[in-house]
């Protein structure tokens, strides 16, 4: 009975062992987003890209956007950013404020950031809901470059 209780004891304490918290992740913050990400749906094999952006968030506040379409070709943008801690847009936002370009005018995003660690970070648009269909759009995965 005693060797039994050890037994089950262990196993026990064990699975603690396994199971923790999430210490990956990050705090949402203007410092922790700094850096270049490369959009990368990897984790996502349902979904089939036909280009890519890579986004680089500098520290002044400004935002350079690179992307790349199969159909397109290349492109750049450039603008400003935010990470509201708690906005009129909900809490953990990403604010894009894109400037005007020749073809269009300035224009703003807001993204909930849902993940966020030293390697990967995901972002939702706020207003919207995560499906299959909205990989790419309204959903959005990264990983950050060296």
């Amino acid at each position: 009975m005693k060797r039994t209780f050890i037994i089950i004891a262990s196993m026990v304490l064990s699975l603690f062992a396994f199971t923790s918290c999430n210490k990956d992740e990050l705090e949402i913050s203007k410092e922790n987003v700094l850096g270049q990400w490369a959009e990368d749906y990897s984790g996502y094999p349902y979904f089939a890209t036909e280009g890519y952006a890579t986004y680089t968030f500098n520290a002044e506040g400004t935002v350079d956007i690179h992307f790349y379409d199969a159909f397109a070709g290349e492109s750049d943008k450039h603008g400003t950013y935010t990470v509201a801690e708690d906005s009129g847009d909900g809490k953990d936002v990403l604010a894009l404020y894109i400037e005007k370009s020749d073809y269009s005018d300035e224009y703003s995003e807001y993204y909930k950031i849902v993940k966020l660690t030293k390697n990967v970070m995901e972002w939702q648009r706020v207003g919207t809901t995560f499906s299959k269909g909205t990989v790419g759009s309204d959903f959005k995965c990264f990983v950050r470059r060296k």
